[in-house]
């Protein structure tokens, strides 16, 4: 498997009309993403940060960002959301003051998120999932285009938003899930995109593992850039062709511990 060589940056910002910005400190962090309907989890290590910005962290609800690159190549977005638990401790063994960050992706739109909507006349299931959505405080990132439609003489939407979408979802067979504040809603149906997919390979991956789930978890370097529900191409002798990614998990730092991304198909 190839290994960057090149320096690592992890930035996280805050998203406010006065963001505060963490940079050139030592991070760790380990990220899951999943196609489930739970939230995704990001857990950050920031290694002596200064109290001002721990303070501000601490006080602010804001939605927080974590961006990752290579030297000078453009960033990318790893991961987005809300504190979930911030907290300051001393290490064992360790003269260096280190700060623990737990992120959830779409925290406030399951926890803040209500609806009491009377449709009174004829609905269908695509207005109610459009009006979950908005509610949750969140965009569509993808709709499957196999969704199925059911419409409802009369429906009454009262509850947790998130729990309306995922009763909704289930009646079509579709499952859904949040992604960097994106909601996306596919269906069992729904096939891997070769014109997007990633190729996975001997060269840049180590040797397919399957797992007692019926699934295969493939290791390979840093892939922000793949996220669950989307493609790859798998080129090995244990397992090839298209597949929908289920679940990814990164982890690593940036001060000299590899980075390594765990794809699940």
């Amino acid at each position: 498997m190839d290994e960057k060589s090149l320096e690592f940056n992890l930035i996280i910002k805050t998203e406010s009309d006065k963001a505060a910005e963490i940079s050139g400190l030592d991070i760790d962090f380990d990220i899951v993403k999943t196609n489930t309907s739970e939230n995704n989890k990001a857990l950050l290590t920031v290694w002596n940060l200064n109290d001002n910005l721990y303070q501000t962290l601490t006080e602010k609800n804001d939605k927080i960002c974590i961006y990752a690159s290579y030297d000078a190549e453009e960033q990318i977005l790893c991961f987005r959301g809300s504190i979930q638990k911030i907290e300051k401790r001393k290490a064992p063994g360790h003269a260096d003051i280190p700060v623990y960050i737990e992120l959830s992706d779409g925290r406030q739109a399951y926890t803040n998120a209500f609806m009491n909507k009377n449709y009174r006349g004829s609905v269908t299931s695509t207005a109610i999932i459009k009006d979950c959505i908005s509610a949750m405080g969140l965009s569509t990132g993808t709709m499957s285009s196999k969704l199925p439609e059911r419409t409802y003489d009369s429906y009454k939407a009262k509850g947790p938003a998130h729990t309306i979408l995922q009763k909704i979802c289930r009646t079509l067979g579709a499952q859904f899930s949040i992604q960097n504040d994106l909601v996306n809603i596919v269906t069992p149906n729904d096939e891997p995109v070769e014109e997007t997919a990633f190729e996975l390979n001997i060269e840049n991956s180590m040797t397919p593992r399957r797992t007692g789930f019926d699934e295969t978890v493939i290791q390979t370097g840093f892939a922000p850039h793949i996220n669950p529900n989307s493609s790859v191409k798998c080129n090995f002798t244990e397992i090839s062709g298209l597949r929908v990614v289920k679940r990814v998990h990164s982890f690593g730092n940036n001060y000299g511990k590899t980075i390594i991304t765990e794809i699940t198909v």
